[in-house]
């Protein structure tokens, strides 16, 4: 796999980067703990390819998203993390180590930039289309900018279900509890071949493909995760696709 740009990611402290099993060691780490504490169960590994580009689209649960989804896999992901948590010391260091990129309060335009950027480097890209965690533990609407670097980028799509997350760790507890999870991934998905088109009918591709993403999503977890039905977030889904 290329490696990313030099200004991609802030870069991690250099006891991190002068060992190269700093990463896969902790990755096995955070794994056993989730099986432990969360008797995490893991299916359809095998859906996932062996190199970039990639992006990973998942529905977002709880804070340790990000962990349920790398610590299985042997890939390394990165992840659009806001400036706030990347500059704090234990959790922006792990942030660090598990391909964060750093994003601050800029137009949108430059984290799209940046994951364009890992991308491009055949890098694998973790992204969660509701954009932001679920409160209820349904799946809200998927916002279509993963569909657009898809696109653009060629990469494939990887859906994956989150189980459980959000009853282990509910959006307003401080601390988690003890829970079940399971994670899905599914099979990858392309985006439609038109990276040249703008405008509406870029829209309205990008919206098609954000849907299909989303249901596969929901399809995965077999019954277990339900979509959101709340009216302002279908009509915020919807306005966004005009």
């Amino acid at each position: 796999m290329i490696a990313p740009p030099s200004d991609l990611a802030t870069p991690p402290p250099r006891w991190i980067m002068r060992s190269r099993i700093f990463y896969p060691a902790l990755r096995l780490l955070v794994l056993g703990s989730l099986r432990l504490f969360c008797r995490l169960r893991v299916h359809g590994v095998k859906n996932i390819p062996g190199s970039g580009p990639l992006i990973l689209a998942a529905n977002h649960q709880a804070y340790i998203d990000p962990f349920l989804i790398a610590a299985p896999i042997p890939l390394r992901p990165h992840y659009l993390v806001h400036t706030t948590f990347m500059h704090t010391f234990f959790v922006g260091t792990v942030c660090r180590t598990f391909g964060g990129i750093e994003v601050g309060n800029g137009p949108p335009a430059r984290a799209l930039r940046r994951a364009r950027l890992a991308l491009a480097a055949g890098d694998v890209l973790g992204i969660y289309p509701e954009g932001c965690r679920t409160r209820d533990g349904r799946v809200l609407p998927f916002a279509r900018g993963f569909a657009q670097l898809a696109r653009v980028t060629g990469a494939a799509v990887l859906p994956i279900a989150i189980v459980g997350a959000h009853g282990v760790w509910p959006r307003h507890h401080r601390l988690p509890r003890v829970g079940r999870i399971s994670v899905h991934y599914g099979k990858p998905m392309r985006a439609p071949g038109l990276p040249d088109i703008n405008g509406t009918a870029a829209r309205l591709a990008d919206r098609d493909f954000a849907l299909k993403v989303r249901q596969a999503v929901l399809d995965l977890a077999g019954g277990l995760l339900e979509p959101s039905r709340d009216p302002d977030e279908q009509e915020r889904a919807t306005g966004e696709a005009g």
